[in-house]
């Protein structure tokens, strides 16, 4: 009878362990169960976020890269205004009245000459004008600010189409038109740009 006392106390205990036990362990589970679940709603929440994020960064980054696209196809545009702007400069200049056209070529002979003995090349299309007047306009002028007089025609035409190059002793001077426009070009596009469009133009 004892003996069944003990085991029964043994028992009790023993259920009274395991119950412990399992308290414990279910106590622990519910913690770790706790734990894992905040965990996870951290990483949702920053996972969300960071999508937040990386959208509006995206968001930027579009409109950025438009802006850029569009500042370029503006600037694109203009220049191309600018390039027929002195397209069609060019072509007025070929195409001046006589009187105007010998006015520019006089001023560009007298400034660029330095012995007045240069050979002159010129456009195929000017070629008669020189040898039925221009020449000797252009030689009188140098006499007249004391300088020989004996420019002469080159054997050859120039390639250009409007304006004149002296061919010198030691050097020569490019006063074509297309060059003298490329140098006005270089001195003054800013200003021919804030003139076409305005103070805006960077």
């Amino acid at each position: 009878m004892a003996a069944n006392k003990i085991i029964l106390k043994i028992r009790e205990e023993a259920a009274q362990e395991v119950a412990t036990m399992l308290a414990a362990a279910k106590k622990k589970a519910a913690a770790s169960g706790a734990k894992i679940t905040n965990a996870a709603k951290a990483k949702v929440e920053e996972i969300n976020s960071q999508a937040v994020a990386d959208a509006d960064e995206a968001a930027r980054r579009q409109v950025l890269i438009a802006e850029l696209e569009a500042r370029k196809n503006a600037l694109d545009s203009k220049r191309k205004v600018i390039e027929e702007a002195f397209a069609k400069a060019e072509k007025e200049l070929v195409q001046l009245p006589q009187d105007k056209w010998e006015s520019l070529i006089t001023k560009t002979v007298l400034a660029a000459s330095e012995t007045g003995k240069e050979k002159l090349c010129v456009p195929a299309a000017d070629v008669e004008k020189y040898k039925e007047t221009m020449l000797a306009k252009l030689n009188a002028a140098l006499i007249a600010e004391g300088k020989k007089g004996e420019l002469t025609l080159a054997d050859e035409p120039a390639k250009f189409t409007g304006g004149v190059m002296l061919i010198g002793e030691h050097s020569d001077f490019d006063g074509s038109f297309a060059t003298i426009l490329r140098e006005v070009r270089i001195k003054s596009e800013r200003e021919v740009a804030e003139m076409l469009f305005g103070s805006e133009v960077k």
